[in-house]
């Protein structure tokens, strides 16, 4: 075995030894109960000590994403010394996250938070809750269709009538598309200087339909996605239904800026996982030809090559 050899199986034990797939883990079974734990936020005589869940929240998150910083680094430079190095499909999210699926059971205890807070955003009253979506993924498609049609009232139906259990997954099937949109409308993958840019397209259609909406949501979000530093404004977390309801009409702002209608978000989602499966096969592509390029067949060059990478002894 060579000395890259032997650097890079040294490497990738190191990085199948982080603990990613429990911090993964714990991050999945922390977004599942978001909508408990808003909801006891709500309704909690005390809330003054509910906060601590929002800070532990926030470090698992900044931990899972280091560990993942470090395995990124690590297939960089293994890339580098042309080493192949194998997936971690446990470990990492999914380009578009899988979607959220109803729970009566769970659904019934927080409606009555989740329809109160859309009620607020949308200045409308209770609706009937027959006929919700069933996935995020479906609310997404019906929430982007009805913010198009610029009708409030029926973004305002479909986002009570799914229920918290669907509708904070929205959160998370959102920003990847996001970032897909985004990079279309600035023609490459959108940065800190385009941040005023995608601002300037996605923005405006929050005020139009929901005006009671905060803005400190919807500037996170596109932060984020252009890779720049939130400014929060206040010292309190946004309300979870805001930054679902902020996801949506982000979307549906920028498919209006790049010309898109609702019918083309089915297509949009697919090409978003064809460009996630590409990159991987780039990738994999890139090892390949990094290897092909160091290897070498004759063995005394092999051992003069392993001899000059040795430390020289005094």
């Amino acid at each position: 075995m060579s000395l890259v050899e032997d650097l890079a199986d040294r490497l990738r034990a190191t990085r199948d030894q982080l603990p990613v797939a429990e911090i993964a883990g714990a991050a999945e079974r922390m977004r599942a109960a978001s909508g408990l734990l808003a909801w006891v936020l709500h309704e909690s005589s005390t809330p003054v000590a509910l906060p601590g869940l929002g800070v532990a929240a926030n470090h698992l998150d900044h931990a899972a994403a280091a560990l993942r910083v470090a395995q990124d680094c690590m297939d960089d430079y293994c890339l580098a010394l042309g080493v192949q190095m194998e997936s971690y499909p446990d470990s990492r999210m999914p380009a578009v996250p899988s979607q959220v699926q109803r729970t009566e059971s769970i659904d019934s205890q927080l409606t009555d938070w989740w329809s109160a807070r859309i009620c607020q955003l949308s200045g409308f009253d209770e609706v009937e809750r027959k006929g919700g979506a069933g996935s995020s993924g479906e609310l997404l498609r019906r929430c982007v269709t009805a913010a198009l049609e610029a009708d409030t009232r029926r973004l305002h139906r479909e986002l009570v009538t799914a229920g918290p259990a669907v509708g904070l997954g929205l959160a998370a099937v959102a920003p990847p598309l996001l970032r897909h949109l985004a990079n279309d409308l600035a023609g490459h993958p959108p940065r800190l200087e385009d941040l005023a840019r995608v601002r300037r397209a996605a923005l405006p259609l929050l005020s139009e339909l929901l005006p009671n909406l905060r803005p400190d949501p919807a500037e996170e979000i596109i932060a984020r996605v252009c890779h720049a530093q939130p400014q929060r404004h206040g010292n309190q977390p946004s309300h979870p239904a805001d930054i679902a309801a902020a996801c949506t009409l982000l979307v549906a702002g920028l498919m209006r800026a790049t010309g898109r209608t609702a019918e083309d978000l089915s297509a949009l989602v697919e090409q978003e996982r064809a460009a996630a499966g590409e990159a991987t096969q780039r990738a994999a592509d890139r090892a390949r030809s990094h290897r092909a390029a160091l290897r070498i067949t004759d063995t005394a060059r092999r051992r003069s090559a392993v001899d000059e990478l040795r430390p020289a002894t005094p």
